[in-house]
C-alpha cells in the first residue's frame, strides 16, 4: 500500500509507451540533434521549445511566461522555480537546453551501424541498419540501408538523398521526408486521429532528410522550400510501395512494415506505384499562423480502399487542408480541416492553456466514413471524439486526469477511456501511480493500474520498481500482471541499465506493453503475454567525444518458448 502513497514522472514512459505501432524515428532524431544543438531557454520561442517532447505545450508556455515576468534565466536549474517543474523533469531536459549560446563544432561526417540477432543464431536471423551522413557547408548527402530478420537480401531496403540548406532555402533530391501540419493529411509521425500525444504533434519539422527504417514511408523525388512574402514548399514524389492487389487487379491496401520474409510478403513488394505532387503555403502574422497544403496522388494500379462504400478511389486522388494556429501569452490554439475524396470533410482542433494552478489540454476530431489521406489517416466509420487532459501541480501532490471519447456515429457506439494519475516526490523517493478504466457501449471492457517507484540514490544512480495490472472484460474476465526491478547508472560517458521482470497473463487480449530502453534510434515497447519472465542489460559508452558504442542483451521466456537477442551499435561523428 505504501507504493500507492507516492508518485513519479518517469518521462520516457510517459512519452513513448504506447500500444500502437508508431514510428518514433523523427522524435528520437530530434532528441539526438538537440543534444548537439541545445536550445537557449532565454531566447527560444514556444514553438522551438516544443521540439523537446518531454515538455508539454503548457510547460513551454510557462517557460516563456516566467522569462517575460522575471527576466532571463541565470542557469538551467532556475526552471525549478516554475510551477510543475521538478528535479526529475529538469534533469531529463538538461541535455537539450542551455543558458546562452553553446558553441558546437559542426560535424562533417556522421555514421551509424547497428546489428541485432537472435541467440542461438539462425540463418539470416540478423538485422542490419546503417546511416551515413556527409556535410559539406550547406550540402548534405544521406544514405540509409536496412535488412530485417529473415529477409534474403543483405540490403533489402536502401535510400539516398541530397539535401541543401543555406538557412533560408532548402532543397532535397532523392529520398526525403516531410512533416507538416497536425497530421490530418501529411505527417511523418502520425496524427491526432490515432490519439498521439499533443506535444509530439505540435512540433513540425518541415522538409527534412529521410533516415527511417520504415521502408514505405517518406518521399522519393524532389522538394524545395523558400520564403517570399509567405513560406512555401513544393514537392514531387514517385516511388513504388508494398501493397495488396486483389483478383481484379485493384490496389487494396498499403503494407507499411516492409518485411519481406516469406512468399506472401515478397509477393506484395513494390506492387503499387505512388506519384504525388503537392505544395504547402504558410503565412505568419504576429502570433497567428495560417497554412494551406494540397497534393494530388496518382496510383497504378487504381486504388480501391476497404473503408469506402463505393469501394473505389480511382487512379487520381486530390486532398487539401487549411490549418490555423494562434500562440497567446498563456495558451495555444490549433486546428486543421481537410477536404478529402468525394468532398468528404474532416479535421481536428485543439486548445492548450497554462492557468495558475491548472494545465488544460483539449482536442476534438471528426472524420466521415471514407475520409482518406494516403499520407495521413483512413476512416472506416463516421468518427467523432476528443480528449480532455487536466493536470494540477502543487507541493503536496500532482494530480492528472485524461478522458478520451471515441464515437462511431454510424454504429452509435461510444468508447470512454479514463485515466487518473498522481505524482509525488519525498526526498530521494519519486513515484507515480496511474489508474485506467475504459467503457464501451456503457459496459466496462478494460481496467488497469500502474505503479512506478524510483529511488534516486545520487544523480547518477537510481532504482525503479514497476508494477502493472490489466483486466479485459467480455463474457469472462481475462487478467494480466507485470512486475519488474530496474537499476541504472547514468554518467556523462556511460549509461548502464538492467531490468528483470515477471509477467502472467490469461490470454493475448490481456497482454501488457512495457516500454524499455533500446539502442539509440529505436523505441521499444515490449509486448508481454503468457506466463514467464524477461530482462535486459543495456550499456552505452562514449570512449571519446566522436564515438559512441551501444550494446544490448535481452531475453524473454514465455511458457515453453525462449527468445534471446543481442545487438550492438556504433556511432561516429567527425
Amino acid at each position: 500500500m505504501l507504493l500507492f502513497l507516492f508518485i513519479i514522472t518517469i518521462t520516457d514512459d510517459m512519452i513513448f509507451k504506447t500500444e500502437q505501432d508508431i514510428d518514433f524515428e523523427l522524435i528520437v532524431k530530434d532528441l539526438e540533434d538537440l543534444q548537439s544543438h541545445p536550445l537557449d531557454i532565454n531566447s527560444a520561442t514556444v514553438e522551438e521549445l516544443a521540439r523537446i517532447p518531454y515538455l508539454s505545450s503548457n510547460n513551454t508556455i510557462r517557460i516563456v511566461e516566467y522569462r517575460d515576468r522575471h527576466g532571463p534565466f541565470r542557469q538551467v536549474d532556475d526552471l525549478l522555480n516554475i510551477p510543475g517543474f521538478d528535479r526529475i523533469l529538469v534533469e531529463t531536459i538538461s541535455p537539450f537546453v542551455t543558458v546562452g549560446i553553446k558553441r558546437v563544432e559542426v560535424k562533417k561526417i556522421a555514421a551509424r551501424f547497428r546489428s541485432k540477432t537472435e541467440l542461438p543464431r539462425e540463418e539470416q536471423s540478423a538485422e542490419y541498419y546503417t546511416k551515413l551522413g556527409f556535410l559539406f557547408d550547406q550540402y548534405g548527402i544521406h544514405v540509409v540501408t536496412e535488412k530485417d530478420a529473415y529477409e534474403s537480401q543483405f540490403f533489402d531496403h536502401y535510400a539516398a538523398g541530397l539535401f541543401v540548406d543555406d538557412g533560408v532555402r532548402k532543397f532535397a533530391l532523392g529520398k526525403y521526408n516531410l512533416d507538416l501540419g497536425a497530421g490530418v493529411v501529411l505527417s511523418a509521425v502520425g496524427s491526432f486521429f490515432r490519439g498521439i500525444d499533443f506535444r509530439i504533434m505540435l512540433n513540425e519539422r518541415g522538409l527534412i532528410p529521410y533516415t527511417s527504417a520504415i521502408e514505405n514511408g517518406g518521399f522519393f523525388g524532389a522538394a524545395f522550400s523558400d520564403s517570399f512574402l509567405v513560406n512555401y514548399k513544393l514537392f514531387y514524389s514517385n516511388q513504388k510501395l508494398d501493397g495488396r492487389i486483389d483478383s481484379l487487379g485493384y490496389a487494396r491496401s498499403l503494407d507499411p512494415s516492409g518485411n519481406h520474409i516469406d512468399s506472401l510478403s515478397l509477393s506484395r513488394k513494390d506492387q503499387i506505384n505512388e506519384e504525388i505532387f503537392g505544395y504547402d503555403i504558410r503565412y505568419r502574422w504576429a502570433n497567428m499562423l495560417i497554412s494551406n497544403r494540397s497534393y494530388l496522388c496518382n496510383y497504378a494500379p487504381a486504388f480501391a480502399a476497404t473503408d469506402s462504400q463505393a469501394r473505389f478511389y480511382s487512379e487520381n486522388f486530390f486532398i487539401t487542408s487549411v490549418e490555423f494556429r494562434y500562440f497567446g501569452e498563456s495558451f495555444v490554439m490549433f486546428s486543421e480541416v481537410a477536404r478529402s475524396w468525394q468532398s468528404r470533410v474532416g479535421g481536428i482542433f485543439g486548445f492548450s492553456a497554462a492557468f495558475p494552478y491548472i494545465d488544460l489540454n483539449l482536442a476534438g476530431k471528426y472524420f466521415p466514413v471514407g475520409f482518406y489521406s494516403p499520407k495521413g489517416i483512413e476512416a472506416t466509420a463516421n468518427l467523432a471524439g476528443g480528449v480532455l487532459d487536466v493536470k494540477h501541480h502543487s507541493r503536496i501532490v500532482d494530480v492528472g486526469a485524461v478522458l478520451t471519447l471515441d464515437n462511431k456515429l454510424s454504429e452509435d457506439t461510444t468508447r470512454y477511456d479514463m485515466k487518473l494519475s498522481f505524482a509525488k516526490r519525498v526526498g530521494i523517493l519519486n513515484a507515480r501511480v496511474n489508474f485506467r478504466r475504459r467503457y464501451r457501449a456503457e459496459r466496462k471492457d478494460l481496467s488497469g493500474s500502474e505503479v512506478l517507484l524510483r529511488l534516486k540514490i545520487t544523480r547518477f544512480l537510481f532504482f525503479d520498481l514497476r508494477f502493472e495490472e490489466k483486466s479485459v472484460y467480455d463474457e469472462q474476465i481475462e487478467s494480466g500482471i507485470f512486475g519488474a526491478l530496474e537499476i541504472a547508472l547514468d554518467f556523462k560517458k556511460l549509461d548502464l541499465r538492467a531490468r528483470y521482470g515477471i509477467f502472467d497473463t490469461d490470454s493475448f487480449r490481456a497482454r501488457i506493453y512495457a516500454y524499455e530502453i533500446d539502442l539509440p534510434g529505436i523505441v521499444n515497447n515490449r509486448m508481454l503475454y503468457g506466463d514467464g519472465d524477461y530482462g535486459f542489460v543495456y550499456l552505452s559508452v562514449r570512449p571519446i567525444q566522436q564515438i559512441k558504442l551501444g550494446l544490448k542483451y535481452s531475453t524473454v521466456r514465455r511458457d515453453s518458448i525462449s527468445d534471446t537477442q543481442i545487438g550492438g551499435q556504433i556511432d561516429f561523428r567527425f
